[in-house]
């Protein structure tokens, strides 16, 4: 209620600015209680007794639900309550103040009735909203404080989408390592992918050939029994990925080349195309603590019987005899398997000699 003071403060003298307040209720407890009420919270704090200290929000209760609160609190008790129609109004109304039960008229606590400080009050709880939303706005415009859908309109403004099941802890930083990782180039290619995938990643240029066109070179007339001597110019600008697979840890192959594709397509070049994604096997290793022996505890104790006046065991002795130990360890292998299957196409632009064409499709198995 520090700024609804504030506020009523700034009102011109022809309004009347009294509370006119009224006697809420008497609040008593078995011990020592010290009782604060400000910014729409009643706290207590409690010595001695059976009760506990308390914090309440007041826009919750009336004024008469409070005090059945209170009263129904282990220790506490209210020694009076309003009874007429101001019982019925929100407990916001109490007014800020502290005190201390022991001292006189320490228990009372009073509310206001004056339809201004309602007034006023409505708006000074509006004006600490906005002002809280606006640390939450400056908050929600880094990527280090956002959070849920704020997060999501930053990275679309990068072009940085969130992933299925992405954390915003995650998600933030991402955004960040996107848009100031390089690209353009397969360095760059192989480097994004190699930290997604913590697999090796190699990218390659590749040459293809266009279709073939008629070259007019001079080395053959023109007189219809030949045909002109044909070419293929080389496209440029398309290249292969060739990244490793987490057997162990990865998802499902589908999903997962997916993914890789989407980083391929962020960070290539434009008017550059990716002309084949291949999986290969991923590395693998296998930790383990070697086995030891664990320290071998003998509790002995020996017997001795001697007569009271000739005794005859002067020593003895314990032969224990302790078997040898040995471990055995069989080595960890890793069973996961993986066959990929790819086919080899040839369109017939190239040929071995100039005159047999290769076409058709061969096939080809590998398991890794």
């Amino acid at each position: 209620m520090k700024l609804t003071q504030k506020l009523l403060g700034l009102l011109h003298r022809v309004f009347d600015r009294q509370p006119y307040p009224f006697l809420a209720l008497r609040l008593q407890y078995g011990g020592g209680l010290v009782w604060q009420i400000a910014d729409g919270a009643l706290t207590t704090t409690v010595t001695g007794g059976i009760g506990q200290s308390l914090s309440i929000d007041l826009s919750q209760y009336t004024v008469r639900s409070l005090v059945n609160y209170l009263a129904s609190q282990p220790g506490y008790s209210v020694a009076y309550a309003d009874g007429t129609s101001f019982s019925g109004l929100s407990a916001r109304v109490l007014i800020d103040a502290s005190n201390d039960i022991s001292l006189s008229n320490g228990d009372h606590i009073y509310g206001y009735t004056n339809v201004l400080w309602s007034y006023v009050d409505a708006n000074a709880n509006e004006l600490e909203q906005a002002g809280q939303q606006i640390d939450q706005m400056l908050l929600q415009m880094s990527t280090t404080t956002a959070s849920d859908m704020w997060i999501d309109e930053i990275g679309d403004y990068y072009g940085v989408r969130r992933q299925a099941g992405e954390l915003d802890d995650s998600y933030g930083p991402r955004i960040v390592a996107e848009v100031l990782r390089p690209k353009c180039n397969n360095v760059a290619i192989e480097m994004a992918i190699s930290a997604y995938t913590g697999q090796s990643t190699t990218v390659t240029d590749a040459t293809e050939y266009g279709a073939a066109f008629p070259l007019y070179d001079s080395h053959i007339t023109r007189n219809s029994a030949y045909t002109y001597n044909a070419v293929s110019r080389p496209l440029y600008g398309r290249f292969d990925v060739v990244f490793g697979y987490d057997l162990l840890g990865g998802a499902d192959p589908t999903s997962f080349k997916t993914t890789v594709q989407g980083i391929v397509n962020r960070i290539r070049a434009a008017g550059t195309q990716m002309r084949s994604l291949t999986l290969q096997s991923g590395a693998m290793s296998d930790t383990f603590s070697a086995p030891t022996d664990l320290p071998l505890n003998l509790s002995l104790t020996p017997i001795l019987s001697d007569t009271l006046t000739a005794p005859t065991e002067a020593s003895f002795g314990v032969n224990v005899a302790i078997a040898s130990m040995s471990d055995t360890l069989t080595a960890p292998t890793d069973s996961e398997s993986l066959t990929i299957a790819y086919n080899y196409q040839y369109s017939g632009l190239r040929s071995y000699n100039g005159t047999i064409q290769r076409m058709g499709i061969q096939s080809v198995t590998e398991s890794l």
